[in-house]
């Protein structure tokens, strides 16, 4: 058990500074590596009456941005900006300078951390981690993966602790990124923070060069219509109570089915790879298409209707991918799909 000084020390200073500003405010300084870009929108397909079964949303989202989504508005990417800190102090999962106390990784920041080491003294890193990495699966894809991309080899890059997600060691192999180190306490001289969140083409530019990493590490299957990707039980429940029929008429359809709780990285890869269409239930498992999926291919999810929520429309823009969805209809414990409507939307995709 160890006392977090830091955390002590930064509640005295926001004491005193009347405030807790952001920590990158406090950067020594600021470079832009990518400028805020507009790029053009594509609407996405749904069937008839889709939206009227919305009952509700994720609470990650917001409805105005779900709608300028679905229309396919104008997207505003935020530039890629890197900070400089001088003398910031990491300590389990958070970072503290000054009056600022920043989240990187997985939990709360606690005065007594059960398992904080001695400090240890670091003069210059890069952080590879943001929280919603540490916390999500697709985030960790998608977010950290692409972040641990901007850092030079020469440069001493570290991570922060995160949830053991099941397939992230995979997934490291197949794209040669081993894990950062997580210092756990250290006080570092100089630490270069990212924000790297907007969907811009510097972002595009790590996906497809982390794209054609995975084809260099896997040997595709014999190519079929479209893949099915099974939710599993790892993360909240969304229960597709038909979703056996559906299966089954998809499999008729030539549909591999894919069911990562049962699968290693390297085997979710193979079966996916270059599949012209995924489709499954929103939520993280997603993520196995996005390194996957072919050029130019399309999702096809299936929204609960009670936590409707459109990231990888994001996603499916920025790499010009189309996008559909269906919205299932609330049953006794979980949902069920319209079949048909999944039919007209494969119809609409081809």
């Amino acid at each position: 058990m160890g006392l977090n000084t830091a955390l002590l020390g930064r509640h005295v200073r926001r004491l005193l500074a009347g405030r807790a500003p952001d920590i990158t405010e406090m950067a020594s300084d600021m470079q832009e590596l990518w400028p805020q870009q507009v790029s053009p929108g594509r609407p996405a397909l749904f069937p008839p009456g889709a939206l009227e079964r919305c009952l509700g949303l994720s609470p990650w989202r917001d409805w105005q941005t779900e709608q300028a989504l679905i229309r396919g508005d104008p997207v505003v990417h935020a530039a890629t900006q890197a900070y400089l800190l001088r003398n910031a102090v990491f300590a389990g999962t958070h970072l503290y300078l000054g009056p600022c106390k920043h989240r990187v990784g997985h939990g709360e920041a606690r005065y007594l951390e059960p398992d904080l080491p001695p400090r240890q003294h670091v003069p210059e890193a890069h952080l590879a981690s943001v929280w919603t990495g540490a916390d999500f699966f697709g985030s960790f894809l998608r977010d950290n993966l692409t972040l641990e991309m901007i850092p030079s080899a020469q440069d001493r890059k570290i991570g922060a602790r995160g949830k053991r997600h099941r397939h992230a060691a995979g997934y490291r192999d197949l794209l040669g990124l081993p894990e950062p180190p997580i210092p756990g306490h250290a006080r570092i001289d100089r630490l270069t923070i990212y924000r790297d969140y907007g969907q811009n083409q510097f972002k595009r530019q790590r996906y497809d060069s982390l794209r054609s990493r995975l084809r260099a590490s896997v040997p595709g299957s014999p190519g079929a219509p479209g893949v099915f990707l099974r939710r599993g039980t790892d993360g909240e429940a969304r229960r597709l109570l038909n979703e056996e029929a559906l299966l089954e008429r998809l499999a008729a359809k030539g549909f591999r089915i894919v069911d990562p709780a049962h699968a290693e990285s390297v085997q979710i890869a193979a079966q996916m790879l270059d599949a012209p269409i995924v489709i499954a239930v929103e939520g993280s498992h997603l993520s196995h298409a996005v390194y996957t999926l072919a050029a130019g291919g399309a999702f096809l999810v299936i929204q609960p209707p009670d936590r409707f929520a459109l990231p990888f429309k994001e996603f499916a823009d920025c790499m010009e991918m189309r996008f559909a969805f269906v919205v299932a209809r609330p049953a006794d414990g979980g949902f069920v799909v319209d079949t048909g409507e999944i039919d007209m939307m494969l119809d609409r995709l081809a």
